[in-house]
């Protein structure tokens, strides 16, 4: 059965949507995994004791110190070792679990996998995804979203390849696309470093290692054009706030536009209802919690890291995600890709 370590301090809502997360995991799948839960006791506890956990594969662990999201993350792994999410990566490397699940500090989370877990054999960097939504069914991939600002072409490149048996083996994407993203679409744009990974991608492509569809700019993200997007950590995460924002900022505009058409007797009420509804559905492509969180491709382990706002809902699914990422065997299928290299 399988294990999975799961920091009960990690997120802006936590310790409570991690607890009601996991509890949520343990009922829906019917305890087919077990899940140590590690935070502070004095905090946890009375959570669980309020819950009836009777029957559920759950064990839990006092670790008594907390990474935060203010915490520099170098300094955060080696001053606070004693905290929940440097004590559940090394629960992992030594076996008491097959992965480890946070919705914290997410510079913290990447230092301490790389120094507790280290990386796959061949990976130059570790690096992480996010999900953008498409205009049809499916997802689209960004990568480097954060983890890497300064990047090289052969990191960009073997971001592509690993994002690449990533959506092949966990996201039933039968032919993943690359896309470069760029400033146009000519092979000869963008800066210096963008064109040798223009020409590095091109190569992988030729070894059949990912299919490169070339130069894309920015308005192709969310068309059907790839379902990886590859830039450097700086772009990416710029890119990834900003599309975060958009839902919230749109509702903050549409509220009183709708609002002031009741007052006026413009919209009645029910309409007004109505009309509420199919804007905010509009936005569930949106809705990243339906995924709870991302690997970091390149450990050499399963670490997965979710959004600081995520609930109990993004939690629960989280830890789905570790699960398929096990038994799709995708840090294997990584490892011998790049050992051929």
């Amino acid at each position: 059965m399988l294990r999975f370590a799961v920091d009960a301090m990690g997120g802006d809502n936590a310790p409570q949507c991690v607890v009601d997360g996991v509890l949520q995991a343990l009922k829906e799948a019917e305890n087919r995994f077990e899940i140590l839960l590690i935070g502070q006791e004095d905090k946890v506890k009375p959570l669980l004791d309020g819950q009836d956990t009777t029957n559920l594969n759950l064990t839990f662990m006092h670790a008594p110190e907390v990474v935060t999201m203010h915490d520099v993350p170098a300094i955060a792994v080696k001053t606070k070792q004693e905290s929940s999410l440097v004590q559940g990566l090394k629960i992992c490397k030594a076996g008491g679990a097959d992965a480890f699940v946070s919705a914290g500090n997410t510079g913290a989370q990447m230092a301490a996998s790389l120094f507790v877990l280290g990386r796959l054999p061949g990976v130059l960097r570790p690096t992480i995804a996010a999900y953008f939504p498409r205009l049809q069914d499916g997802l689209t991939n960004v990568v480097d979203v954060g983890a890497n600002v300064d990047c090289k072409p052969e990191h960009l490149v073997q971001f592509a390849e690993m994002l690449t048996i990533y959506q092949r083996d966990a996201a039933n994407i039968e032919k993943p696309l690359t896309g470069l993203l760029n400033i146009g679409e000519e092979e000869n744009k963008g800066s210096e470093l963008l064109k040798q990974t223009y020409k590095q991608l091109q190569e992988a492509d030729s070894k059949k290692k990912i299919n490169f569809i070339g130069n894309i700019e920015g308005n192709d993200i969310l068309r059907e054009k790839a379902t990886i997007v590859v830039c450097d950590g700086l772009v990416g995460n710029t890119m990834l706030k900003f599309g975060e924002s958009i839902p919230r900022f749109l509702a903050s505009i549409f509220k009183p536009s709708i609002q002031q058409l009741v007052d006026s007797g413009k919209l009645d009420p029910e309409a007004a209802a109505i009309t509420s509804k199919a804007f905010m559905d509009m936005f569930q492509p949106f809705d990243v919690e339906k995924f709870g969180g991302v690997p970091f491709l390149g450990v050499d382990g399963i670490s997965i890291v979710g959004h600081g706002r995520s609930s109990a809902r993004a939690i629960k699914n989280m830890i789905y995600m570790a699960e398929h990422m096990i038994e799709k065997k995708v840090n294997q299928h990584i490892a011998e890709a790049l050992s051929d290299q």
